[in-house]
């Protein structure tokens, strides 16, 4: 076998046996994936401190230290609210559970040849039970994760993971051109331009798509929660972000958010006019997004039909769970770009021609 072949039949495997590892090792892996993604987000932004006369070092901690009074500072204004919404939650949760078997009673005593009463009494005891759930299920689960040692061993990794996110962010960021650097010069020159191309045609994608999406989940939070609270929906502060960020996975905004809010609409008001309302606030926001927010923030730069992104998100959660989820769409735009440059190089070929 020349040695041409023999090397590329090795790089293969190698290629191969990487990938697979990769996928055993996904669940360690996590932390410094998300480290990666905030530093590659995050880049642009040191570099313009960089060419302000910044030192690389002084510019990634500047950036950090911002992110972090940021988090600290919307956490000091944000849980306040937050916690006066859940007190009052709790405390017309018995009254909630009490208009749910007001409601169903009628449908109940309409059932023939079952003894209502019987299931009347079955029902009252279990919405009785519903009013303690919640602060049964939190002593239950406070109980089990501090009693059991894969509990604790959870906890640990999970701090350890929240502390690998920065320090990892940290060094990738600092040195993210020149790891750049070096990968580049790894391709042999006589593909080099092509690679690069196709690398900025990615990047381009990536970030123009990543950092729109990201500010129009940020519009469509403001949104939500201003509607909602208008609508005097109960945990409008949580529901209105729920729906805003959730919408970074297709479709799933719609789900964790307008359903809640129409139950606990309806479960407050008790008439048919607020729901409208809040379903009104949804048809308005996605009108907004779909029509004015993404065209003029994000535009088609990502170039997928719908149907490849809702076939994207279930194929990255069947893989990789909800971090595949996350990252389906923008892995199907990686893809899209190298389609797009391997068939334009199929036709420039003399297999076509």
């Amino acid at each position: 076998m020349p040695n041409d072949s023999r090397f590329r039949y090795f790089l293969l495997i190698a290629v191969v046996l990487s990938l697979a590892g990769l996928y055993l090792a996904r669940n360690v892996l996590v932390p410094f994936a998300i480290a990666f993604a905030l530093a590659y987000l995050l880049d642009p932004l040191a570099d313009k401190l960089e060419s302000w006369k910044f030192p690389r070092s002084l510019a990634v901690t500047t950036i950090l230290v911002s992110f972090f009074l940021f988090v600290v500072a919307s956490a000091i204004i944000l849980i306040p609210l937050f916690r006066i919404q859940l007190e009052h939650l709790a405390h017309n949760l018995p009254d909630y559970t009490g208009q749910i078997e007001a409601w169903l009673q009628p449908y109940i005593e309409q059932i023939a040849l079952i003894d209502s009463v019987k299931i009347k009494a079955h029902l009252k005891e279990a919405f009785q039970k519903l009013g303690t759930v919640p602060l049964d299920a939190f002593g239950s689960a406070s109980k089990m994760l501090w009693d059991s040692l894969s509990g604790l061993i959870n906890m640990v990794l999970l701090l350890i993971n929240l502390l690998i996110i920065p320090v990892a962010m940290f060094y990738l960021l600092r040195d993210f051109d020149g790891i750049n650097a070096k990968l580049k010069d790894l391709i042999p020159p006589r593909y080099r331009d092509k690679a690069v191309e196709t690398v900025q045609e990615i990047d381009e994608v990536l970030s123009g798509f990543v950092r729109g999406q990201l500010m129009v989940a940020t519009l469509m939070s403001i949104l939500y929660t201003l509607g909602l609270f208008l609508c005097e929906t109960p945990m409008s502060l949580f529901l209105g972000p729920l729906a805003g960020y959730a919408n970074l996975v297709p479709y799933l905004g719609l789900i964790c958010g307008l359903v809640p809010a129409l139950v606990l609409t309806f479960l407050q008001h008790q008439d048919w006019l607020s729901l409208v309302g809040v379903v009104g606030v949804f048809g308005v926001v996605q009108a907004l997004e779909g029509m004015v927010i993404t065209p003029r923030v994000v535009g088609d730069k990502i170039g997928l039909h719908p149907v490849a992104i809702m076939l994207a998100v279930l194929v990255g959660g069947e893989l990789f769970g909800f971090v595949g989820v996350l990252l389906g769409v923008p892995a199907a735009a990686v893809l899209n770009v190298l389609r797009r440059r391997t068939v334009q190089r199929y036709k420039e070929s003399s297999l076509f021609n």
